[in-house]
This record gives structure tokens, C-alpha cells and sequence, in this order.
């Protein structure tokens, strides 16, 4: 997790708390308490969740599950922080309360608004690339191409090209029309929802200007039929690596070996690379935005435990308990001693 994590009652992770005793002999000696929530590897699952939603965008399902360590150590902190007092057994629910709201704020609310927000500035980064597009903008265009390449077969376009991208023009035309309208009716929970989880924003392709959306997709499906005609001509792409040129002959090689294939070999297996590519293409574009995450989180850690423990915990949530608790106390009396 982060710097600070053990705040209040507690102390910080660097901070030990000594307890004097005396010896046999009248000596005193000094043992100092060390928090076992802070000590590794157990302290280690503090940060899970905060790997988890920088990676989110490169494996969305493995950022969840990192949450579940995280969240079993934020649980087991604040039920340590309210039953004990140190290295003593004295239950407490302001100290419990306290450290639940610093776990949810410093820890989930803030860490993850700050990898997001890094996210979203590696995306508008994109902006400022040659394609003059969001990274978001181009990976939805990169799916929406993969959708097209599908129901296509491009072999029936390879000297038609102008015809191929009217029909592409035509078809993501439609689709940004109905993606515009759709937007509208998404209530704003679920904009959240797809923002903090990562899910695919098909709205992004609703915002760049239609020029920069027609030099990219025009640009992106010369590219594509320039690769077609070099793999059906066994030329390796310049843009492809070594690894996805030899998975194209390994495809060709597995179609041509299934029993009761009929079809064209090296095409299928061109517009199965191809789609392939276009996938790289999308992945390149959530590392970037991985990175830019990661590295806002890494600038924002210590600000964000010196703003909840100084700020948020000392300013308000330690005033507010403390008289929420002074008002049950009188009342209590009046109540039941008639003070």
C-alpha cells in the first residue's frame, strides 16, 4: 500500500511504539511493539490493489482479482486497529472507525482516482501523436476494423480498395451515429462503471473531429491491404515481427491440414494475422496508458498519505468522532442518570 500506512493509534510503519517493563533484577528494559500488519511479506498485500488497477488495462481481469488480497488486508487492519490498542487488547470504535475511513480514502479512493487520472493523460497524449487521435479514439477504430474485417473478405477488394473503405466509411458512420444517441441514454453510473473497470468506450469515437477519423481509418486500411498482399505473396510485412510472420505460415500450415477444409489457405490465414495485428495495435495503446498510470500513482503516493492523515483524519474525522462521541456520552447521562 502506501507510505503511512500504519497512522492513529497504531503509529506510522516507522515510527515503534516502546513499552517499558521492569526485570527481575529492577532493571527496566525497553521492547518495542512492531505492528504485524506491517511487516513482510504480509504488508506486501497492501499494494495489490493498487498494481491491480494500473494493470487493469493490460489484463482487466487479473487487476480485479488483485483487489481480493487488498481488500482481505484493509479488513483485517481495521478489525486489528479497533480491537487493539498497540499490544493491548482494548476494543475501540472511534480507532476502528478512523482507520476504515484512512484504508478507504488513502488507500482504494485516491490511489485508484490517481492511476486512472494517469491513464487518462497517457490517452490525450495520443493527441499530440501524428495520427492526432486519443489512444482510447484509436483503439476503438481498431476495434470497430477488427468487427468489419470479420464480415469481409478482403481478397474481393484487393484492387478495390476506394470501394472497400466507402463501404468501411459508410458502416462506422452509422455506428458513431448510434453510439452518439446511445451515450445519451447511459445513466452515469454505468460512465463510472466503464471508466474505473476499464470497459470498452465506444464513445470515444464520438468525440475527435470526422477529418483526423478519416486519415487514420483511410491510412489504417491501406496498411491493411498493403500487409494482405505481401503475406499472400509469402513477403513478410515490414510491420510484422518475426514471431507474427512465422504464426502466419503456422496458421496456413493448421488450415491446410484440417480435414474438410476448402476453402483459401493463405488468405484466411492473412486476414487471421491481420486481426491479429490490429489487436497489437490495441494493446500498444493500453501499455502506454499502464505506464501513465504507474506513473502518476508513483508521483501522487506520498501526497495522498500526508493528505488523508494531516488533512482529512486530523482536520476533521478525529474533531467529528470526537464530538459525535462527547454528545452520545451527555446524552447518555441525561438519559439514564438525569445529569
Amino acid at each position: 500500500m502506501i507510505q503511512g500506512i500504519q497512522h492513529f493509534s497504531a503509529n506510522t510503519n516507522t515510527k515503534k511504539v516502546k513499552d517499558t517493563t521492569i526485570s527481575n533484577e529492577g532493571k527496566s528494559s525497553q521492547k518495542q511493539y512492531n505492528d504485524p500488519l506491517t511487516q513482510w511479506p504480509v504488508r506486501g498485500l497492501a499494494y495489490t490493489n493498487e498494481i491491480g488497477a494500473a494493470i487493469s488495462e493490460i489484463a482487466p481481469k487479473t487487476g480485479l482479482l488483485l483487489w481480493i488480497p487488498a481488500l482481505l488486508y484493509f479488513g483485517a487492519d481495521i478489525y486489528d486497529k479497533y480491537k487493539n490498542d498497540q499490544n493491548s487488547f482494548d476494543p475501540s470504535a472511534k480507532r476502528g472507525t478512523k482507520r476504515a475511513i484512512f484504508q478507504l480514502l488513502a488507500s482504494v479512493i485516491l490511489p485508484t482516482a490517481a492511476v486512472k487520472v494517469g491513464q487518462k493523460i497517457a490517452s490525450v497524449m495520443g493527441l499530440m501523436s501524428k495520427k492526432g487521435l486519443a489512444l482510447q479514439t484509436q483503439e476503438e477504430l481498431h476495434r470497430f476494423t477488427i468487427d468489419y474485417i470479420k464480415q469481409n473478405k478482403l481478397r474481393n477488394y484487393a484492387d478495390k480498395h476506394e470501394e472497400y473503405y466507402s463501404k468501411f466509411a459508410e458502416k462506422l458512420a452509422n455506428h458513431i451515429d448510434e453510439t452518439k444517441k446511445e451515450s445519451k441514454f447511459k445513466n452515469t453510473a454505468k460512465h463510472i462503471i466503464n471508466w474505473l473497470f476499464n470497459r470498452e468506450q465506444p464513445e470515444a469515437v464520438t468525440i475527435p473531429t470526422s477529418d483526423k477519423i478519416t486519415k487514420f481509418t483511410k491510412a489504417n486500411i491501406e496498411q491493411i491491404f498493403k500487409i494482405r498482399d505481401q503475406l499472400v505473396n509469402n513477403i513478410k510485412p515490414e510491420e510484422f515481427s518475426d514471431k507474427l510472420f512465422k504464426k502466419f505460415k503456422q496458421v496456413e500450415r493448421e488450415f491446410l491440414s484440417t480435414a474438410g477444409y476448402c476453402g483459401d489457405a493463405k488468405e484466411d490465414a492473412a486476414k487471421h494475422v491481420i486481426k491479429m495485428f490490429q489487436e497489437k495495435q490495441i494493446f500498444r495503446n493500453k501499455m502506454l496508458k499502464t505506464i501513465g498510470g504507474f506513473v502518476v500513482l508513483g508521483l501522487m503516493v506520498k501526497p495522498i498519505d500526508k493528505f488523508v492523515e494531516l488533512f482529512v483524519i486530523d482536520k476533521f474525522v478525529e474533531p467529528g468522532l470526537t464530538m459525535l462521541a462527547n454528545k452520545q456520552v451527555k446524552e447518555f447521562k441525561q438519559k439514564n442518570m438525569g445529569a
